[in-house]
């Protein structure tokens, strides 16, 4: 909550003009990024809950059609 009271598009713009400024370290390799989680497993989670939103979305209609 405290992030959000505290939002300014400048820090967010002042993060990602940071974060990569250094271009001489990603040229010598020395640049290292490990994720802490698999990607992979990000997307399938957001597609099942898309998934099951739209089966939500179908049983919501489903019920509001056999209720008149």
């Amino acid at each position: 909550m405290e992030a959000i009271k505290n939002f300014s598009e400048e820090a967010v713009f002042n993060i990602i003009g940071n974060t990569f400024q250094d271009h001489s370290a990603i040229a010598s390799g020395d640049y290292n990024c490990n994720c802490t989680f698999n990607p992979l497993d990000k997307v399938v989670e957001l597609y099942e809950r898309l998934v099951q939103a739209e089966k939500d979305k179908v049983e919501y209609l489903e019920k509001l059609l056999n209720g008149k």
